[in-house]
């Protein structure tokens, strides 16, 4: 089980909730279950937020969740908790933690599908990150296209936020058009140290050696062991 914390700025004022997932042995096959917990919403708040968050846990498909689910949480907050919103107690932002604030250190591990707009697609991506102060990798390997993002989970969430929602491609058309296949592969909440990423690179892998240097160090290994190498074996079969 693990804890993460998220802000919402509301009408009045900021609420913070904390939510715990307990990953059960069949994760992501099975949705984790998740608790709620906040000092500025009543019961019946949290308990509509709980309903929500748990049914749209089982409309996703069997990859890792917990950031969609986090995402989930911040866009849906306003209309579920619209009527709660005078019960809002004050809550000094002095107060906050350092895991409220959303700075703990997160890795997560995108699958594109494609890119039709190449170049205007890594411009938009290389944009983002740097705005969002994270940092990774964008990885081709023939028709593979992987995102490494290290950095805030609060950060990440808006990442994949944006990629989903904004117009980043072109249809077989040549419209401009959102990301609507775009999968997160693996997520994880990393103790200081463990990965050391720098800066955000693009890199064109020649050679699926080259994909797997990009991989160094224990996480990253197991990272690679673990999603990357079934991703190359789904690709070999479909050459």
């Amino acid at each position: 089980m693990f804890c993460v914390s998220t802000k919402y700025r509301g009408r009045h004022d900021t609420i913070s909730i904390s939510a715990s997932f307990t990953l059960p042995e069949g994760y992501p096959r099975m949705v984790p279950k998740i608790s709620l917990s906040s000092e500025s919403l009543s019961r019946g708040a949290i308990s509509r937020l709980k309903e929500g968050i748990s049914s749209h846990a089982r409309t996703l498909p069997e990859a890792p969740m917990v950031l969609q689910l986090m995402t989930w949480l911040e866009e849906n907050i306003t209309e579920i908790l619209d009527q709660d919103l005078a019960e809002v107690c004050d809550t000094p932002k002095e107060s906050l933690s350092k895991e409220e604030d959303g700075e703990d250190l997160w890795l997560a591990l995108l699958h594109l599908d494609h890119m039709r707009a190449r170049g205007k697609y890594v411009k938009t991506i290389v944009k983002w990150t740097k705005e969002l102060s994270l940092t990774g990798r964008l990885l081709f390997q023939e028709r593979l296209i992987l995102i490494l993002l290290l950095g805030s989970m609060k950060n990440i969430k808006d990442y994949i936020t944006r990629q989903r929602t904004r117009s980043v491609d072109v249809d077989s058309a040549g419209r401009s058009c959102k990301e609507r296949m775009m999968t997160v592969l693996w997520e994880e909440r990393l103790q200081e140290g463990t990965v050391s990423l720098a800066q955000f690179e693009v890199a064109e892998c020649r050679t699926v050696e080259q994909l797997k240097d990009q991989f160094t160090g224990a996480v990253l290994e197991r990272v690679y062991s673990e999603h990357v190498c079934t991703l190359l074996q789904k690709q070999s079969i479909r050459t």
